[in-house]
């Protein structure tokens, strides 16, 4: 599963839909009680249930993880971690899905100068105040030095998105391979170790 990971207008979510028009790759389709908002698709977006069905998908083993975010539930069902999968997650998302251990993980940091950043917020009408508020706030939580997991950095400052998305893509699938080769070595050679017992 390929994981990106980065602050504010990184080209994360751009990037994320270049790459799912262009190769056998799609979202990771969460489960929300959340109200259904105008615009969105159900299955697409996210998946709408009610908390009725959360709780009774929750008991059946169904997610691979759940968190309450505004008072509303959301989970990620076990059958959406593949290698043909995405998700776009903050540093503590990226933190718990590797604590989870339950499928090869490709974990992507998408670094982008500031100053880039901020005009890309603008381009896109956001206010000058949010802008601000989440510049300060993604040097906190975007510290890359802080933050544990990562496969590989990427700095989108002078890329252009289209080949972004291409460059990420390429890295993930050789870094995957390069994961499932370890894998192979490592239980061939737990094999070898059982055998000399």
């Amino acid at each position: 599963m390929l994981i990106l990971v980065g602050p504010s207008a990184s080209g994360k979510t751009e990037s994320a839909k270049i790459m799912i028009n262009r190769y056998p790759i799609s979202r990771v389709v969460t489960c929300t009680t959340r109200p259904q908002r105008i615009n969105e698709i159900d299955g697409f977006d996210y998946h709408f249930v009610s908390d009725a069905r959360f709780l009774q998908l929750l008991k059946h083993n169904y997610f691979a993880e759940t968190a309450v975010y505004n008072g509303f539930c959301y989970g990620t069902p076990l059958e959406e971690l593949r290698d043909d999968k995405l998700i776009i997650l903050e540093p503590q998302g990226l933190k718990s899905f590797l604590e989870l251990d339950l499928c090869k993980i490709v974990a992507i940091f998408l670094q982008t100068k500031e100053e880039t950043r901020v005009s890309r917020m603008q381009k896109r009408g956001d206010a000058p105040e949010d802008i601000q508020r989440r510049i300060l706030a993604d040097r906190i939580e975007f510290d890359v030095s802080k933050i544990q997991g990562l496969d590989m950095i990427i700095d989108t400052s002078e890329i252009p998105l289209s080949d972004l998305a291409d460059h990420i893509y390429q890295n993930y699938r050789r870094l995957l391979v390069e994961k499932n080769e370890g894998y192979r070595q490592l239980s061939l050679f737990s094999s070898d170790s059982e055998s000399l017992k």
